[in-house]
């Protein structure tokens, strides 16, 4: 999952499937390959990316790592 730091919205998101007859150690390389490549393509300062293993979706990642929610905003801050 790639999320804004300022906003904390999820930019991008995307779950990995364990394939027929793929053992768990090749998920395992696959995954951290596949990690590797978001993490290339998505840096930068103001985004971050997060790995939820044995997450579903966004909701479930959250219910987690609740520390991830929404940002809370300042209060001089419009919007």
């Amino acid at each position: 999952m790639v999320r804004d730091r300022k906003t904390g919205r999820f930019l991008y998101t995307e779950r990995l499937e364990r394939r027929p007859g793929e053992t768990s150690w090749e998920y395992v390389r696959r995954s951290v390959r596949r990690e590797a490549r978001v993490k290339e393509r998505f840096k930068g300062e103001m985004l971050q990316v997060l790995v939820g293993w044995g997450a579903g979706s966004v909701e479930e990642f959250l219910e987690s790592y609740p520390e991830y929610g929404p940002v809370q905003k300042a209060d001089d801050e419009a919007g």
